[in-house]
């Protein structure tokens, strides 16, 4: 065993995560996201008996129990709560890794977030929650993009 102090054997990385605007921004828009699909979510699943639904009448139940809404037998309320929950904590690891593991989530989101607006065309009802998310998976993704650029290059 060397003598060196262990301090020294270790590299000294500040755990913490600079708290910028553009994260902020990130985190809050994906929080809004999130509890929007839980809300969402807990009705597909039985929680709750009906859904406040702003400006479409009764186009987020139509939604909700739409086929579409329900991508492998699961509540896609409570997926979108989950990716967007993933989100929120992949943005408060500071590595280069978990940047670009938030850029690709947050692509990967806008894209099922547009599949989804031309799934309730299609359906021709819309949810107030579905398409408020899928307006903000856009600001969100562009938050991701310039958050990981200017993360701090720390870690492997």
């Amino acid at each position: 065993m060397s003598s060196r102090p262990r301090e020294s054997l270790h590299r000294a990385v500040d755990p913490a995560v600079p708290w910028t605007r553009t994260r902020i921004a990130f985190i809050a828009i994906a929080a809004v996201s999130g509890l929007s699909m839980l809300y969402v979510g807990l009705f597909q699943i039985g929680w709750l008996q009906r859904l406040a639904c702003p400006g479409f009448g009764s186009g987020c139940e139509s939604v909700a129990l739409a086929p579409f809404a329900w991508p492998f037998g699961l509540a896609d309320g409570l997926l979108g709560a989950a990716i967007c929950g993933v989100l929120c904590a992949l943005a408060l690891v500071p590595r280069r890794e978990a940047g670009i593991a938030v850029i690709g989530i947050a692509a990967a989101w806008l894209i099922l977030n547009v599949a989804g607006v031309a799934d309730m065309q299609k359906l021709g009802a819309f949810c107030f929650w579905c398409t408020l998310t899928a307006a903000l998976s856009v600001p969100l993704f562009a938050l991701a993009a310039v958050s990981a650029r200017r993360q701090p290059l720390q870690g492997s």
